[in-house]
């Protein structure tokens, strides 16, 4: 079983924000991984601080700098003295490794481009005086970059030295970066196909190399790093080839050579042992191959999928990460193993959804499937990873919240009731290729499709094949019952079939305009049993009739001229009036059902003119306009009460802030009951409990927060 407790800091408590009870997951690997000078810890930038692993015992010892957020890059001194973390804001700090007090902050140079931020390519000198970084220029993401070194010790506002670099139209990479040893030499990409090498102290250029070795689509290096003597440049492609420049003459001491002629291996990371022998680590989809490039012989290899890394100071460690999250460690010493770190979370939290005695929690997280936790005890009870990462509907909770279904195969589903933690039935489809599924309202019935655009029905407590729906003119993309379950609709593009789940027979095909056709949408059935709605990201939201299948009307996303109807405090809304017109609109997230169904509502994003639209689900007319508060001007997810009073609301990242507010909104009024403030970026999920006293936030920083909230609603 996965735990979160490591060698006494549980980071589910520890360090937690205001009001926060629990902190579920380890966040995701958001920047770089460094090897302290010793090799004996490995250290990781992640969305919530630096995690400090001791090599020897394989576990957790430090974790620290959770206030900044997002980190990117992550450097040692050369004698382990300092270590400096770089944020995704462009600001970089320097740690006293003995105490982890920060001891200096670089702040965003003070250039008249601007800078978006994402401080990477963090070195320090030999001396531990100077320290590199680079920044993209200006708020497009395409305009620029420089690279800066800093005499941190002396004078951290004012940079050392200062090197603008313009890239070709539409590259926007970082560009590599290295210090030789003595920290008297930087190179860098300077423009495409060249790299530059330049004195630090005198700013003189001493060479300038040509690197269009690269047989694939992608120019210039890929890595770059200098021997131990500082006389040789390695440099490694974005294919499977290493070279090496002789830095006094500018040219080539190794001609482009193939690393690994055995393997389809597309990226490598070079480095220097402490003898002066390049060495490459070599990544294919599913296996990393550590080679001597000076001995021209493979040292060791291992599986691992999609993999990241990097070597130790000495090169006899390597680090591998992927994107499910997983950390191993290669050791020189024993080549035909790998040890393993703790698991972090790959990329965001994309839903939550408690389970219906308030005890679980069921999370998804890109990439690395579903997480099952106990929230009693803080630990996850299950891993269910997902055959195709890229269809996150092959899993549904049913809407009671009881039962649980996953796709654990091509073929397979298991079902389990979440209450008693047992599994209830076993499903096997004919055909491989389960593409989406969802359970009726009383969860009698399971519905699947697959790639051969078929409906299957499953009666879930016999596991029986009920009924296989009639072949479609294209693959189903989205899928609802009706609240009573009278009613199934099939969305399929272009036009959407309405059944009757009686007798599972087509009631209404209906073309859907082209027009109106949208890759983004989402389908509700308001709980009057009458209306079906389509409701695109962009354009405007229809509403059919379940029994005539006849258009009837549509819902009003146009600013609403009903003053009346606006709520939330008055600055808030006259900020909203004082914004300029704008016709572009569009519907943020899914359209949601208040706890009685009376109500439908979603978030409508206009520039700078972002509101929460309320609808009658019978009359289909504007009910309420509700303006988020001062911080929360960019809802980014929202749900409701079980007791339908109150409105949780989660917002998008803005520039300037720290953490990002949850708002505690009382429905009626549109007030701010109370403002939560823990994540350092986007909030992407939100979930109450279904007995009232906690909600759960999922963030893109790979993390859950579980708060209270018994001291500010009503039960």
């Amino acid at each position: 079983m996965y735990t979160n407790q490591t060698d006494g800091i549980d980071i589910t408590t520890w360090n937690l924000p205001e009001g926060a009870t629990a902190r579920l997951g380890t966040g995701w690997i958001s920047g770089g991984m460094t090897f302290s000078p010793d090799g004996e810890s490995l250290v990781v930038a992640t969305t919530i601080g630096c995690w400090w692993y001791d090599l020897n015992t394989m576990k957790l010892s430090k974790w620290w700098n959770t206030d900044q957020g997002v980190l990117f890059d992550i450097a040692f001194s050369q004698d382990g003295k300092w270590i400096a973390t770089g944020n995704w804001n462009g600001t970089v700090k320097v740690w006293d490794t003995q105490n982890l007090q920060c001891v200096a902050f670089i702040d965003l140079p003070k250039n008249p481009e601007g800078v978006l931020g994402l401080s990477r390519d963090l070195l320090f000198s030999q001396d531990g005086k100077y320290i590199t970084r680079s920044n993209l220029i200006s708020r497009d993401y395409g305009s620029g970059q420089h690279f800066t070194v800093y005499d941190w010790q002396a004078d951290t506002d004012t940079p050392f030295k200062s090197l603008p670099v313009q890239p070709e139209p539409g590259n926007i990479n970082i560009r590599p970066i290295a210090l030789s040893s003595d920290g008297s030499l930087i190179a860098y990409t300077s423009e495409a196909n060249i790299t530059s090498v330049v004195d630090i102290e005198t700013a003189e250029l001493v060479a300038k190399l040509r690197d269009d070795y690269s047989d694939t689509s992608k120019v210039g290096c890929d890595q770059l790093v200098f021997s131990p003597c500082g006389q040789y440049l390695a440099a490694s492609n974005h294919g499977n080839k290493v070279h090496i420049w002789n830095v006094k003459n500018g040219t080539l001491a190794m001609d482009p050579t193939v690393y690994d002629d055995k393997r389809q291996l597309d990226r490598s990371v070079p480095s220097y042992t402490s003898n002066g022998n390049l060495q490459v680590a070599g990544f294919s989809s599913n296996e990393v191959v550590i080679w001597d490039a000076t001995q021209q012989e493979t040292v060791g290899s291992f599986e691992f999928p999609r993999p990241f890394g990097s070597f130790s100071r000495d090169g006899t460690r390597f680090a591998a990460r992927n994107r499910c999250g997983e950390l191993q460690v290669w050791t020189r010493e024993s080549p035909s193993s790998v040890q393993s770190l703790p698991t972090h979370i790959s990329r965001g939290v994309t839903a939550v959804k408690f389970s219906k005695d308030s005890r679980k929690l069921l999370s998804a997280n890109d990439f690395s499937g579903y997480r099952l936790w106990d929230v009693t005890n803080r630990q996850v009870k299950q891993k269910i990873y997902i055959a195709y990462p890229n269809l996150p509907w092959t899993i549904s909770i049913s809407r009671s919240k009881e039962f649980l279904a996953a796709l654990v195969d091509n073929r397979l589903i298991r079902v389990w009731n979440l209450v008693s933690d047992k599994q209830i039935a076993e499903l096997t489809e004919k055909y491989r290729g389960v593409t989406r599924m969802t359970f009726s309202p009383t969860a009698e019935y399971l519905v699947t499709t697959n790639i051969r655009k078929k409906i299957n029905i499953w009666h879930v407590a016999s596991s029986t094949h009920i009924a296989e729906l009639s072949q479609n003119p294209s693959r189903i993309s989205r899928m609802k019952f009706s609240s009573t379950g009278e009613y199934f609709v099939s969305f399929y593009g272009d036009s959407f079939t309405i059944w009757d789940t009686t007798v599972w027979e087509k009631r209404h095909d209906i073309p859907y305009s082209v027009v109106q056709r949208s890759k983004n949408f989402q389908l509700l059935l308001p709980r009057t049993n009458k209306h079906v709605i389509i409701a695109p990201r962009e354009g405007s939201i229809f509403v059919w009739d379940l029994n005539s299948g006849e258009q009837v009307g549509s819902l009003d996303t146009s600013i609403c001229s009903d003053q009346s109807l606006y709520k939330g405090t008055s600055q808030d809304i006259q900020r909203f009036h004082e914004q300029p017109d704008s016709e572009t609109q569009r519907l943020w997230g899914n359209l949601k059902l208040s706890p009685c169904g009376t109500r439908i509502a979603g978030v409508i994003r206009r520039a700078g003119r972002n509101e929460i639209r309320l609808w009658d689900s019978t009359t289909l007319e504007n009910c309420m306009v509700i303006i988020p508060p001062t911080g929360c001007q960019r809802p980014q997810s929202y749900t409701f009460s079980p007791c339908g009073k109150y409105l949780a609301v989660g917002a998008q990242w803005q520039e300037g802030q720290e953490r990002i507010p949850i708002c505690l909104l009382d429905f009626n009024t549109g007030e701010n009951i109370h403002t939560f403030l823990g994540h350092p970026t986007d909030v992407w999920a939100l979930d109450f409990s279904p007995d009232g006293k906690l909600l759960a936030s999922g963030s893109y920083d790979g993390t859950i927060l579980l708060w209270n909230i018994k001291p500010f609603i009503s039960t």
